[in-house]
């Protein structure tokens, strides 16, 4: 039974006035539901803070609904739909593929078929729950006929499958041939593997020609209702799948097994996978059938591309350079682009709603959840001098995670027990609606690559506590969404999908523009955005901790997903296999953007440097803080005062996850030092890409590397950058009803930044 029963999402993170969004919620109860829409500005439930605020906003959204339940359709697969039948063929047929099966054994998996399960109706290649091939056919009439292979398959191996229905001969076939190189499976050329072999049966059974797709990575459960429901999905690559028309021989068979074209067969389809691969990747999710018969099929649930193939050789790292080598989508049982659930209502944003933090609260008796969503100013304009830009790319770079939850190196990382909430357990238990974030593996062992807004975030709500016993990212963010309404400062919310679509034009309408607690994944253009804006004399507020760290990508035809791949060095929580390390979606390498050449550093003053999840602490003040040019950043802050030794995340302004000036870096070299940070506690740990040996006293409190700084420098064009480097920072300004250093500062750097006028030179 789920512990929550009601649940929802909308269409796309970002709104304008004028705008609508579609919202998307299934319950598990029957009955009605009441949606609210509702205005936010703090979810922290803290009790030093001044806990949840929200208020209810008029919208003709707002009312009861039926309750339904809504079933959501998992893992990853490619569809072909086949109206006229083309790929039930009538008479003998072969089907070959390469693949390797990460999970085999666990559980029924398809790799191709055309088969209908209800009706036992058509043909199928499996690996059956010994994690042995299977080629099955089936009449319909509830006659079945199967071949099975006598040897089990290995795991995370490469192997070529034939199989073939000779009509004539009255016979199934099946064989499995390994073809395993230096790199392109687990186990290289010295292990002897023992997995060739051929087995054949007696069939007479003509398969069925069912009412349904070819589906690539699964088999369809049920088409009867109209909704085509997909099981059994498999685990694992599977490179260039093809249907023959006639029984395959065995030079044929030699000749597939080569990866050349049959002597005797003509196709009904080969599909290439890596057709379309260009200088910017392969952002689409079609599948094209190259054998000219236009049996042509579409990815469900984003299968991972641009994967090593059965042939890879590891001499190239980048699949749009050599293509051949990189044929093979990586399918998971578990992956999900978007739950796909039959659209509740929609919410119309009328035109002069304020841009903010909202979401349309949902009731259902005892239960309660939040659906939220961020209105920008309407397009083209701006509606304050100040911009607040809500990290969304980071959002969903760790939606729904559990990582910490369920990893056994949870504790040992923190430094304090894992904390969990009813979402938590949710999440653990009941996977399949709510999807992966890049933090978590997939079921078969692969690290989640693809992120999607099109489902319920069950982290990104207000009221949440994240695993490390504090806000994080949403929850941290309405902290000072709460702080700058408390202040009586007038802004305006964007999104990072806004920047990416609008890049420099959106920021250039603003004098001054703000992070968000954290925001660690960015896109090039995202980039290029930030740099420019400074170099045209925009002024910017970097209030975070490990900031433009991981690259990022849009999917340019799903703008709900993100694509990140973690690389060779970072804070990960997986690694990249080799040669899968360049996004599919854009062709750019993915990892961190400091071995890009773009470090943070070079735009905001500061790199990330330790995390620090037990403890936090204040700045001290640095000889740079009494530097006459800047003495109005500390109006009304005494000179011997530590800046921020307080705070509602582990008691300071530096905590969870901090960053450093460093010239060697990027750090401009007329950037001050004003203030840094330093901690007692070995939990205060050096990030990895730092660590060129292992040493003892690489952590604090013996390397000086372990600190936070806070940063001001001067930009081109009477522009400025200020970065209190610190993940914890926005959680000190509600500390004491806003009476407090931290807020001190931040309140004379916003308002020093939003006059109008180049800013003097420092």
């Amino acid at each position: 039974m789920a512990r929550l029963r009601i649940r929802g999402y909308t269409d796309r993170p970002n709104v304008a006035p004028g705008e609508s969004l579609s919202v998307h919620i299934s319950c598990d109860d029957p009955g009605t539901y009441e949606a609210q829409l509702v205005a936010l500005r703090n979810g922290d439930p803290h009790p030093d803070g001044p806990g949840h605020k929200e208020s209810p906003v008029e919208n003709d959204a707002n009312g009861n609904y039926p309750a339904k339940w809504k079933r959501t359709q998992a893992g990853g697969f490619v569809q072909v739909p086949d109206l006229q039948k083309k790929l039930a063929p009538s008479g003998s047929f072969t089907v070959h593929a390469f693949f390797s099966a990460m999970l085999p054994g666990h559980g029924m998996q398809c790799l191709i078929s055309r088969w209908d399960e209800s009706t036992q109706s058509g043909w199928a290649v499996q690996v059956d729950e010994q994690g042995r091939l299977r080629f099955r056919v089936g009449d319909g009439t509830g006659t079945v006929r199967d071949v099975v292979s006598d040897k089990s398959l290995f795991v995370d191996t490469f192997y070529s499958i034939t199989c073939t229905y000779n009509e004539d001969e009255g016979t199934l076939a099946l064989r499995q041939k390994q073809v395993v190189n230096s790199t392109n499976s687990r186990f290289g050329m010295v292990f002897p593997l023992d997995g060739d072999t051929t087995v054949k049966a007696e069939s007479r059974l003509d398969p069925g020609a069912p009412s349904v797709p070819l589906v690539i990575a699964g088999q369809v459960e049920d088409a009867s209702s109209g909704d085509t429901w997909i099981v059994n999905n498999f685990n694992g690559k599977i490179d260039s799948p093809s249907l023959f028309s006639g029984a395959a021989s065995e030079e044929d068979m030699t000749s597939l097994e080569r990866g050349e074209a049959p002597h005797t067969l003509q196709p009904f389809a080969r599909w290439d996978f890596t057709a379309g691969f260009g200088k910017n990747g392969i952002p689409t999710d079609d599948v094209v059938d190259v054998s000219g018969n236009e049996c042509h099929g579409f990815c469900v649930n984003q299968p991972d591309r641009g994967m090593t193939g059965w042939n890879w050789e590891g001499r190239e790292e980048v699949f749009k350079y050599c293509p051949e080598e990189y044929g093979a989508l990586w399918f998971h049982d578990d992956s999900l682009d978007d739950a796909r659930w039959e659209k509740d209502f929609d919410i119309r944003i009328p035109e002069g709603t304020p841009s903010g933090a909202y979401a349309m609260r949902l009731t259902q008796g005892q239960n309660v959840d939040w659906v939220p969503f961020f209105v920008r100013p309407p397009r083209g304009t701006a509606t304050s001098k100040v911009l607040l830009l809500i990290p969304t790319f980071s959002y969903l770079a760790y939606a729904n995670t559990q990582v910490m939850q369920n990893g056994a190196t949870g504790q040992a990382i923190m430094g304090h027990f894992t904390v969990l909430e009813e979402i938590d357990l949710e999440l653990n238990e009941y996977t399949e609606p709510y999807g992966l974030s890049t933090y978590d593996y997939h079921r078969d062992g692969r690290g989640c690559q693809y992120s999607s807004w099109r489902r319920p975030i069950l982290n990104m709500r207000p009221k949440y506590t994240h695993e490390f016993g504090s806000v994080w990212q949403y929850p941290a963010d309405l902290q000072l969404i709460d702080w700058l309404h408390s202040q009586g400062i007038d802004f305006d919310i964007a999104t990072d999908h806004d920047l990416q679509e609008e890049g420099v034009d959106l920021f250039s309408r603003y004098n001054v523009v703000m992070t968000g607690t954290h925001p660690e994944y960015y896109s090039r253009q995202m980039i290029d955005g930030w740099e420019q804006y400074l170099a045209q004399g925009g002024r910017g507020m970097y209030l975070a901790g490990n900031g433009m760290y991981w690259v990022a990508d849009q999917h340019p035809e799903k703008p709900w997903m993100v694509e990140i791949r973690k690389g060779e060095q970072g804070d990960q929580a997986w690694r990249a296999r080799p040669g899968e390390l360049y996004h599919g979606v854009s062709g750019e390498r993915g990892g961190l953007w400091r071995m890009r050449g773009r470090s943070s550093a070079k735009v905001w003053g500061t790199v990330y440097t330790a995390h620090c999840l037990d403890v936090s602490v204040g700045f001290q003040q640095m000889p740079d803080a009494r530097k006459p040019e800047i003495s109005w950043m500390f109006d009304g802050i005494d000179e011997d005062e530590v800046i921020g030794d307080f705070g509602l995340v582990n008691n300071g302004a530096s905590g969870l996850e901090v960053d450093r000036y460093d010239q060697t870096l990027g750090t401009p070299p007329n950037a001050l030092l004003i203030a840094s940070s330093y901690s007692e506690s070995k939990n205060w740990v050096l990030v990895p890409e730092e660590a060129y040996f292992a040493y003892s006293g690489m952590n604090a409190p013996e390397n000086p590397l372990v600190r936070g700084d806070i940063v001001y420098f001067s930009s081109r064009n009477g522009g400025a950058m200020w970065s209190p480097a610190s993940m914890t920072w926005c959680s000190s300004l509600q500390w004491n009803d806003y009476d407090n250093n931290v807020s001190t500062m931040t309140a004379n750097v916003v308002r020093y930044f939003a006059q109008d006028g180049p800013l003097p030179e420092v």
